[in-house]
């Protein structure tokens, strides 16, 4: 059985995270930002990317397994989590940025509309 194993680091993206383990139930797709319908933190449609000690990498999706909710969306990136902001707000990424925000990664209902950019 795969999983997917989620260890974050002390970092200023979105701090440390201990270590998570998810049973993988589908096919994990790879982009270079993701959008999602919506978030918490974001009013409207949401635009994500993995986060590392360079900066923008690639963020994961894939269906796992959930024990509250029987299968949910994990939506991850690198070894600093994922950072996030409104699809409506352009330019380059930075932790600097007050319109941006970082996680770990992102437990999401399984019926969230993902678009894959990249």
């Amino acid at each position: 059985m795969a999983q997917v194993w989620i260890d974050i680091e002390d970092n200023d993206n979105c701090g440390y995270f201990p270590m998570q383990t998810f049973e993988v139930r589908g096919i994990e797709r790879v982009a270079s930002s993701v959008v999602l319908d919506s978030h918490a933190n974001v009013e409207g449609r949401c635009q994500v990317v993995g986060w590392s000690d360079d900066g923008v990498c690639e963020v994961r999706v894939v269906a796992v397994g959930d024990s509250g909710a029987g299968e949910s969306v994990l939506v991850y990136g690198g070894n600093h989590g994922i950072r996030l902001r409104s699809y409506k707000i352009g330019g380059e990424w930075s932790l600097f940025s007050p319109e941006e925000f970082g996680e770990p990664y992102m437990l999401l209902p399984s019926l969230v509309e993902v678009e894959f950019i990249g």
